[in-house]
């Protein structure tokens, strides 16, 4: 039987160096909340206002991310030389912190899939009176919302990806540094 296990633990002065981490894509959640507010004033089907109600719940998700990391930014010391969780609990107990974040952006996206699903739902459904029919909005274009909806979710976990491969860097920082960095 084989077995495999990753280089950096094996031999850390031998493994590649981590990736870059890109930037988070983070952005101004108010257009999204007008967007979908103006949405939900115009829906009348029970699987479009459920789905407005999924990306609040997204935007609510992503507003508390985004808050909690701001508490815990200044925590972080980009100037100061990296030091692995083991030489430094401080930066295991960041890390610790950081998980909530991750763990809203993880139901941030779960959110936005659920809204992206209810809108498909509505789409698949006839209107069931004529008001209906004509109350849809000319605005809004459901499958433009759909794959809309889809990209927040995209970028959600892109932000959740973001923030775990900081996490990496923190945890292992000697890594690409050659030689030097392993006693």
């Amino acid at each position: 039987m084989t077995t495999f296990s990753p280089p950096a633990f094996i031999h850390p002065g031998e493994a590649s160096p981590p990736p870059s981490v890109p930037p988070a894509p983070w952005m101004p959640l108010g257009p999204l909340t007008e967007l979908w507010a103006a949405f939900a004033r115009e829906a009348t089907a029970p699987n479009a206002l459920l789905a407005a109600s999924r990306a609040f719940a997204a935007l609510a998700d992503e507003r508390d991310a985004l808050h909690a990391l701001n508490w815990l930014t200044p925590s972080w010391l980009p100037s100061a030389p990296r030091t692995g969780a083991a030489a430094d609990p401080s930066v295991f107990s960041l890390l610790v912190a950081q998980e909530a974040v991750i763990e809203a952006l993880s139901q941030a996206a779960t959110h936005w899939y659920e809204a992206a699903r209810a809108l498909l739902d509505s789409a698949e459904q006839p209107p069931t009176s004529e008001r209906e029919e004509q109350e849809e909005s000319p605005v809004l274009d459901l499958e433009t919302l759909i794959g809309y909806t889809l990209s927040q979710r995209v970028r959600v976990w892109t932000i959740a990806h973001s923030l775990l491969a900081e996490q990496m860097q923190h945890l292992s920082p000697h890594q690409g540094q050659g030689e030097e960095g392993v006693s």
